[in-house]
């Protein structure tokens, strides 16, 4: 059995073929490849990925197995598996999904990812999972970088406002935004997660009671969700992210659960999938 194994993300993607045995026999990185954001420059990159894994194989005898944002709406979904390579079998999972099945390498656990966006997953021993945030930034998010450079933001606005006395944080950010003229506006025009995450690091570097409230407030909405997805004692808790370094010991401490590194990525999860080692994603 050869597995082409995939973690499709919206910002980059990355790509094994391996062996039975979980030998790792060529592996590659590729652009974006979320389908519902842009369908012809998502198959494009799974393509390039598969290009530069595939040589001297034939797809047709080959088990893709792709874990990806934007891979659950039906339609979208179909458009892109008609444009890439036919495989003789192939499993669709989200991104979150793969990445808890690699985290607790298929036994059941659960996994909070916060990056710029957030969403958390839960894996029973009957092989169902759930779901939990995963919204977006404006639906929910909450706890991620978009949800922490916006309170910066609005901070600052608020300084600039004279509504607050200034403090560190909003002098950087304020900065950042170019906002000592009031053209903030500019920054601020076609805002998206991106660009509001883009100020966590200045609320890092500029420790003072507003930025430590920040950082609590998005680790007590982080906490909250873990406790969304029903952890029976025993059960493991991983955390993975941009944010994951930042804000794990922060939620262990309020949780009074450990909060773990994950055991393996994405695509070892895809693996444990496609070969039969871990459920395909099943709604509880």
């Amino acid at each position: 059995m050869l597995a082409f194994c995939v973690d499709a993300g919206g910002t980059h993607s990355r790509a094994r073929l391996m062996a039975g045995d979980g030998a790792v026999l060529a592996q590659a990185t590729s652009g974006p490849c979320n389908p519902s954001t842009d369908v012809a420059r998502a198959a494009a990159s799974l393509r390039d990925l598969w290009s530069a894994c595939g040589t001297g194989h034939d797809a047709a005898s080959i088990t893709l197995c792709i874990g990806g944002a934007g891979m659950y709406v039906a339609p979208v979904r179909a458009a892109f598996l008609a444009a890439v390579p036919a495989f003789a079998r192939t499993i669709v999972v989200s991104d979150g999904y793969a990445a808890l099945i690699g985290a607790g390498g298929g036994a059941p656990a659960a996994l909070i990812i916060a990056g710029t966006g957030v969403v958390a997953h839960r894996l029973f021993a009957d092989g169902t999972s759930i779901q939990r945030d995963g919204w977006g930034w404006i639906g929910g998010d909450r706890g991620s970088g978009a949800w922490i450079g916006r309170r910066a933001m609005r901070h600052a606005l608020a300084v600039l406002d004279e509504i607050i006395p200034p403090d560190p944080l909003s002098e950087a950010v304020a900065d950042a935004l170019g906002a000592r003229d009031r053209k903030a506006g500019t920054w601020i025009a076609g805002l998206g997660p991106d660009r509001l995450a883009s100020l966590v690091p200045l609320v890092l570097a500029n420790p003072c009671p507003v930025s430590e409230a920040i950082l609590q407030g998005a680790a007590e909405w982080l906490a909250a969700l873990a406790g969304a997805l029903r952890l029976d004692p025993g059960i493991e808790l991983f955390m993975a992210g941009g944010l994951a370094e930042t804000l794990r010991g922060r939620i262990a401490v309020l949780r009074g659960h450990p909060v773990l590194t994950p055991r393996q990525d994405a695509i070892t999860g895809c693996f444990l999938i496609a070969s039969g080692q871990a459920p395909e994603e099943r709604e509880a």
